[in-house]
């Protein structure tokens, strides 16, 4: 799946601009972002709810708004829209039997019966947990190829967080779909996701493929002699914190030679710590001025 140039106003107002990436099939990603940042736009115009303003998305190299057949090879349940909340558990799942024709009742009514899940009671009448599990069940039972979940582990419990995110990696063990996974909480995602999109001021500003950030990146935390932080720190890195004399920071191509030049300041302290996703999260969020 392609996404390029993608654009998309509301109001006249610009939500999304340029966005450019690509899927490939057997990925888990991350969608990353402040509140506010365009996520859930993102994944109602990629799954064909809004209308693009420009730009293109297509399958295979076919545009699925061209192709409108293509659309079945997407699942996005938009909750905060939901129709079909006053539906039982089993009307919904007939309801997306109709409309993805690989759609696997019978694992359904499994995973339902295994979780627990009361198969004729309302999906409105049940807790934010249940519905996150159920919703979670009906996009990998869909046997959609791209999978975009919103948010999915929002307000559920420990034990039935744990029990989505192992639905989701057995599902994906065959290597036949694709998951787009939005969160605010990044520990989550940190070992889940093969990869992060950071979406900030209407673009996809970072792609990370973690296994290649993780051998390149690296989080320090460093104590000078004088006063100040040194240009090198500066000009290669990104801020995390300052408490007193101790500066944390992270650099996303962290070298030998770059070490070197800055152990040549003699830094009484310069200690690397486990890096998260958070931390190049919070790193990207920062501003030049908290340097000063």
């Amino acid at each position: 799946m392609k996404i390029a140039q993608l654009n998309k106003s509301i109001n006249q107002q610009s939500i999304l601009k340029d966005i450019s990436f690509e899927i490939s099939t057997g990925e888990i990603i991350g969608l990353i972002g402040r509140n506010g940042s365009g996520k859930t736009t993102l994944f109602r115009t990629m799954a064909g709810h809004y209308l693009l303003d420009s730009g293109e998305i297509t399958i295979e190299n076919q545009s699925i708004t061209e192709n409108i057949a293509l659309q079945k090879e997407i699942f996005y349940l938009d909750t905060q829209y939901n129709f079909l909340s006053q539906y039982s558990l089993l009307k919904m799942a007939h309801f997306y039997q109709t409309i993805y024709p690989n759609f696997d009742l019978q694992r359904l009514l499994a995973l339902v019966q295994q979780q627990q899940l009361p198969l004729k009671k309302s999906y409105r009448s049940m807790s934010k947990g249940m519905q996150g599990l159920f919703n979670i069940i009906l996009a990998l039972c869909s046997n959609a190829t791209y999978l975009f979940l919103d948010e999915p582990f929002d307000g559920l419990d420990v034990i039935i967080r744990k029990k989505a995110i192992r639905l989701v990696l057995e599902s994906m063990e065959n290597g036949e779909q694709s998951v787009i996974i939005s969160s605010h909480n990044l520990n989550e995602l940190e070992n889940l996701v093969d990869r992060a999109l950071l979406l900030k001021d209407n673009q996809i500003t970072r792609d990370y493929r973690l296994e290649d950030t993780r051998s390149q990146a690296r989080k320090i935390q460093m104590v000078f002699k004088k006063k100040g932080i040194p240009t090198i720190v500066k000009e290669n890195s990104k801020l995390i914190t300052v408490n007193g004399r101790v500066v944390t920071v992270i650099f996303e191509n962290f070298t030998e030679e770059l070490e070197n030049r800055i152990k040549a300041y003699e830094p009484l302290l310069f200690e690397e710590l486990p890096l998260s996703l958070e931390d190049l999260f919070e790193a990207n969020l920062s501003k030049e001025t908290d340097y000063q």
